[in-house]
């Protein structure tokens, strides 16, 4: 029996973005632009880094790939995770943080 991460009170809600919903939930925050061939494009890039190897990035990951056995490797990196956070005087925060394998 190992300790999920995820389960503490203290570590807040991590949730993988769909990669078809990425668009939408982040262009309220000016992170669409142009690619050079005039389509729209999400610019990631800008967002806060979150590693691979956090331990609430690996529960996760191994939670995902238990329920699907088909996914390939490196399939997380790049990805877009919400985390919602709790706090007595802000209320409900949400976060977006971009999956990375290093620095």
């Amino acid at each position: 029996m190992r300790f999920n991460v995820l389960n503490h009170e203290i570590v807040p809600l991590h949730e993988l973005v769909p990669a078809d919903e990425e668009m939408s939930e982040l262009s309220p925050w000016d992170l669409v632009g142009t690619d050079i061939d005039g389509s729209p494009r999400l610019r990631i890039e800008l967002l806060p880094k979150i590693l691979i190897t956090d331990p609430a990035i690996q529960a996760m990951k191994e939670a995902l790939e238990q329920a699907d056995d088909e996914l390939r490797a490196g399939w997380l990196n790049n990805r877009v995770i919400r985390v919602t956070r709790r706090s007595p005087s802000a209320g409900l925060h949400v976060a977006y943080r971009l999956v990375v394998e290093g620095n």
